[in-house]
């Protein structure tokens, strides 16, 4: 039989799943469908029996269910077992996470690092790990205390398991980890990025590192695609186009996009994929009318107390319609998507990318935006479409869009390792170079261990650095904290996604704690209501309370924590080193009341730079998960309790259980404890 009347054939199969009809063992085992096998069938012939008894064989036996893997799935983990370095290149719903938990388990690796892209699916990894009680022998972190003595016996026999992102995996003292057995990169395509971009950098500085630190084992996790680049590092690639699942698409008028997103969301689980957070908003905007009675939960009450009714977060809440994006606080994040997997009462997912970096969405139906501009990004689109469809509930995913999506996705894509490229190799190599380093030390005027401190601490090139430091030195009507973002945007060019002119507002409305209104009136910013007005007192531009507050969560979780603090906090530290470096002119002033705003705004009285560094990585945890608002109630008992319920290698969870155990056992502070449970829906 030719591949494309196997493919309809086997097409045609799982649309009979789809509508809940019966196919006979014999039908799936032919076509490779064994993970539908009914396991209780007794009435069986002989051949029947034998593909039963054959696809027992492929248990997974680090899940208590009866599941089993198909044959291809089989081959690419038998493939892991044998070869060192493996590109796993197949479709999204795979199971490439699956393979890997199964290699796990069985082969028991006893060093572990594992790089996921974003810190959502990083929590979301580690959970499933954290719970299944199979992998109960490992440590499973993402930080690590000072460990004054490496050579500690127990320490060296613990198992250990790293889970997190590139920069967070760069942050950690090498030597904590030792000897890797096991180096994962997951959603590996990005390593087709250019450096020239900050995460795609550390990303493959990251893959350097699996390289020359000699890990045992290399898995590079990528969807189907021919890989192009790698063969000097000396890849096996494992090809599969198998899917447990297929895909129908469907395009639609755009009149009728948005009412049969809200037709099929009535019953069926169901994602809008936007372009961006804006476009989130403006599908409110489309839908808003069509909406029936309000719902008002406690979820809702905590996100318009904390942020406000207007947020279009909450709008959407009300709605029933929950969202997920890169801009807003991970618990929130958390909790939307533990609702969409969960609750009968939500079953419409409006997401960006942050959805599509392997996040477990499981849906129907998945809706492609009418105003979606980034048609170019193939892989991202296809790995989002693959979110549609899942082996044991829906066989078949729906594509909905304006515009023919399926031969643009279903094309082979290339992905070609960026720093084949000698040019992007060089700037790695060079920000590693001796001599590099030196001559760049004389260039600026910098002492050449300064130099290596500053590269060491945030992971940059010599050339991202050296346009940061060229930008330090800009001479220009500089007068206040308000041309910051115009600095970040000259040091940071493209990545910088924010609006000069309404950032040069944000900020002053975000750190400020005052403004006057007149010569006399001091009016105070105290909430995200006040900032409001303040926004539209002070700027040109006319926006909405939806559209301020939108651009308020855009700074505050993008703009202000990824470009422009990392520019203050080194400018400050070449004025604490090299006193007499030649900033511009009011630089200097700018970035220390940038920096004294900034601190006062986030941990009030207490002083961070003063506390120990175990204190400081609790307080990192908590405010990667979203806890910004109680960091200035801190102080040096609360931490003290909260580090002696931790390993010196620990995660966010392990903070996370740390509170939801003092909330109940704390001597002195268990009422502030049972605070943050309750607020931030602390159940581990």
């Amino acid at each position: 039989m030719s591949s494309d009347k196997y493919n309809k054939k086997r097409k045609r199969i799982l649309e009979e799943l789809d509508k809940g009809k019966e196919v006979s063992i014999m039908e799936l085992g032919m076509y490779d469908l064994t993970p539908y096998f009914r396991t209780d069938e007794f009435d069986v012939s002989l051949s029947e029996s034998i593909m039963l008894n054959k696809n027992s064989e492929r248990k997974i036996e680090h899940v208590d269910k009866e599941l089993f893997f198909s044959p291809p799935q089989y081959k690419a983990l038998a493939c892991l077992f044998e070869m060192d370095r493996v590109i796993l290149s197949a479709p999204t719903s795979f199971g490439k996470t699956l393979l890997i938990k199964e290699y796990i388990y069985k082969k028991k690796p006893k060093s572990i690092v594992y790089i996921v892209p974003t810190n959502a699916l990083a929590y979301e990894l580690e959970k499933s790990f954290k719970e299944n009680e199979h992998f109960s022998e490992y440590v499973i972190f993402d930080k690590c205390s000072i460990i004054e003595n490496i050579n500690n016996e127990r320490w060296n026999e613990e198992k250990l398991f790293f889970i997190g992102t590139q920069e967070k995996f760069l942050e950690i003292d090498q030597s904590v980890i030792g000897q890797i057995d096991l180096f994962v990169i997951d959603e590996a395509y990005k390593l087709q990025d250019s450096i020239k971009r900050q995460r795609a950098y550390k990303l493959s500085e990251t893959f350097l590192d699996s390289i020359t630190r000699n890990s045992k084992k290399i898995f590079l996790l990528t969807p189907k695609a021919t890989i192009d680049g790698f063969d000097k590092y000396k890849f096996y690639i494992f090809k599969s186009d198998f899917n447990a699942v297929d895909k129908n698409y469907v395009v639609l008028e755009k009149k009728d996009f948005f009412e049969t997103l809200l037709s099929k969301g009535k019953k069926e689980k169901t994602i809008l994929f936007c372009y961006s957070p804006k476009q989130i908003n403006a599908a409110y905007e489309e839908i808003k009318n069509s909406i029936g009675s309000e719902i008002n939960t406690e979820f809702i009450k905590l996100l318009e107390a904390d942020i406000h009714p207007d947020w279009s977060v909450v709008k959407l809440l009300k709605a029933g319609i929950l969202t997920h994006h890169g801009q807003m606080p991970k618990y929130v994040q958390n909790r939307m998507i533990s609702l969409f997997n969960e609750s009968d009462k939500y079953n419409i997912l409006f997401g960006t990318n942050s959805i599509s970096e392997g996040i477990n969405t499981v849906t129907k139906n998945l809706f492609i935006h009418p105003e979606y501009n980034d048609m170019k990004e193939i892989l991202l689109l296809k790995n989002t479409i693959g979110r549609a469809g899942r082996l044991g509930r829906y066989p078949i995913g729906y594509i909905y869009s304006v515009v023919k999506v399926e031969e643009l996705v279903e094309n082979e894509i290339i992905i070609s390792l960026a720093i084949a490229n000698e040019e992007e190799l060089s700037e790695i190599e060079d920000s590693k170079n001796i001599e590099k380093i030196l001559q760049f030390s004389e260039e600026y005027d910098l002492e050449f261990e300064f130099c290596q401190e500053l590269l060491k601490a945030y992971k940059l090139s010599l050339v991202k650095l050296g346009k940061i430091l060229n930008v330090l030195k800009t001479n220009k009507d500089f007068k206040s904290i308000t041309n910051l973002p115009f600095l970040s945007k000259q040091a940071f060019k493209d990545e910088y996604r924010g609006e000069l002119d309404i950032d040069k507002v944000l900020i002053t409305g975000y750190l400020q704690n005052y403004y006057y209104k007149d010569e006399s009136q001091k009016i105070y910013l105290n909430n995200f209501n006040d900032r409001i007005v303040h926004f539209k007192r002070k700027s040109k531009i006319k926006l909405d309370n939806t559209e301020i507050i939108n651009c308020y969560m855009k700074f505050i979780y993008s703009t202000l924590e990824y470009y422009i603090m990392p520019l203050v906090n080194i400018g400050i530290e070449i004025k604490a080193k090299c006193p007499n470096w030649k900033f511009g002119r009011n630089v200097i002033e700018s970035l220390e009341d940038c920096k004294s705003k900034y601190y006062a705004k986030t941990y009030g009285g207490l002083n961070v730079d003063d506390l120990s560094q175990a204190h400081r990585l609790i307080i990192g945890a908590m405010k990667d998960y979203g806890m910004i608002g109680v960091l200035k109630n801190l102080n040096a008992e609360i931490l003290d309790e909260i580090e002696g319920c931790l390993n010196v290698r620990y995660s966010t969870i392990d903070v996370l259980r740390a509170i939801n155990y003092l909330a109940q056992n704390s001597n002195n502070h268990g009422g502030f404890f049972a605070d943050l449970k309750k607020k931030y829906m602390i159940t581990l």
